[in-house]
């Protein structure tokens, strides 16, 4: 049960420095001195947010595919883990019918001295 969360926690450490790289602020935040005019200040921020949103679109689609890998390996866990459940549920009704039998076998067998 605990392979699906390693998947996951292997996921999320391999793709910890783009993470950090999204999560970090890389817009011109104030007038930077060598440019001219405020429209120049504009035009340099409007073309970071551009870069910026095309920037992580590529990475949702990543992380999208990523996801769906992470899907994929908890639908496998949970189909092993029903099967597993249903050889030991089997298991359990062999065991029950056994212990019947033997139980049945010891009275039978005081009866009948």
């Amino acid at each position: 049960m605990a392979a699906p969360w390693l998947i996951f926690g292997k996921l999320v450490l391999a793709n910890l420095d783009t993470i950090i790289e999204v999560v970090k602020p890389a817009f011109t935040r104030k007038k930077v001195d060598g440019l001219p005019s405020q429209t120049d200040l504009l035009n340099q921020q409007i073309s970071e947010l551009q870069a910026a949103a095309s920037s992580n679109a590529e990475q949702i689609k990543k992380l999208a595919a990523q996801l769906k890998e992470v899907v994929a390996a908890f639908e496998q866990a949970a189909t092993t883990a029903a099967s597993e459940r249903e050889k030991l549920r089997r298991l359990c009704l062999v065991a029950m019918a056994i212990a019947v039998v033997s139980i049945i076998a010891v009275i039978v067998s005081i009866i009948v001295r």
